[in-house]
Parts: C-alpha cells; sequence; structure tokens
C-alpha cells in the first residue's frame, strides 16, 4: 500500500506545480529533466540573449544561475520529501568557480541531502557550456511548513495571555 508521501513525485507533477507556482521560472524557460537513477533534480535554462550579463552575450547573469540554482533545490527537496509542502529559501550561497558561458545550456543538479522536522539542505552544482564544465556550488536551507502547524491569529495570542495571568 502505498500513499502521497511514500512515493517520490512525478517529474510531470513536479512541473505542472513548478509552472503554476512559479511563473518567473517559466518566464526565463527553466525545464526540469527526467529523473536520474541518482535521485538528484536536474534543471536547465537555455541560453537566450536577454540571460547574458555583458553585451556580448557570452555570460549568464549571475541573478539567473541564482534562480535557477534556488528552483533546482527546492524541487530537489519536494523530491526528497516524496510530497509537497510549502517551503522557504532560508538561505543560499553561490560559490562562483568559473564564467557560465551561454554556448549551451545552463544546468543545475541538485539534492537534498539532510533533513530534520522542520529544515531541509540541499547542495546543487551549476554546470555550463557545451561540456558541461563547473561554473558554481551552491549550498542552501529550506524552511518545511506543516498543516499542523498553525500561526496563531493576534486575538488568539491576547486571549492566551490574559489566561495566563
Amino acid at each position: 500500500m502505498s500513499d502521497a508521501k511514500s512515493s517520490a513525485p512525478s517529474v510531470e507533477a513536479m512541473a505542472q506545480l513548478f509552472a503554476q507556482h512559479v511563473p518567473h521560472g517559466r518566464d526565463l524557460g527553466m525545464r526540469i529533466d527526467d529523473p536520474a537513477p541518482d535521485g538528484r533534480t536536474r534543471m536547465r535554462l537555455a541560453a537566450q540573449p536577454f540571460l547574458a550579463t555583458d553585451p556580448a552575450g557570452a555570460f549568464f547573469f549571475p541573478g539567473v544561475m541564482f534562480s535557477l540554482a534556488d528552483s533546482a533545490c527546492g524541487l530537489a527537496v519536494f523530491r526528497a520529501l516524496g510530497y509537497f509542502v510549502p517551503i522557504a529559501t532560508l538561505d543560499m550561497r553561490i560559490d562562483h568557480l568559473a564564467p557560465a558561458t551561454m554556448d549551451g545550456d545552463l544546468v543545475a543538479v541538485a539534492e537534498c541531502y539532510r533533513r530534520t522536522k522542520s529544515i531541509a539542505f540541499v547542495r546543487c552544482e551549476l554546470l555550463s557550456g557545451p561540456h558541461q564544465r563547473l561554473a558554481a556550488v551552491v549550498m542552501g536551507t529550506f524552511l518545511l511548513s506543516s498543516a499542523s502547524t498553525k500561526v496563531p491569529d493576534h486575538e488568539s495570542v491576547l486571549a492566551n495571555r490574559a489566561t495566563q495571568q
């Protein structure tokens, strides 16, 4: 017997949710690759002139690289959980190792390597050019929301304080 929490989300389900809830990624042209046997999440972004950082259009803009990595890392969290919950990026660090050239797709390969009840830890590699050379390494942490965790409204907090005094 399997339920929604025990099976990994399909690529189609992830792509549909990504397109619905992250229009920024859709507008930039981000695509989700089929899952690989290693369980890592792969996304790609085709080189387009408006994504370039320089007038010659030779290199991806660093903000675009960050957006692709953040999206891939978030999807890696969903894949690791096996179900969807609201998440938020708490922290993300990107170490640029080489220019991300626009002579091929920019590819993000992300994996969620550790989870706690409320935090997920993710790493990602950004690869660029026809030989998929390592351009950047990314580390991120994500806050996992829970349907059982409710944020109290202002009146509830005041009422609770009044009964405790």
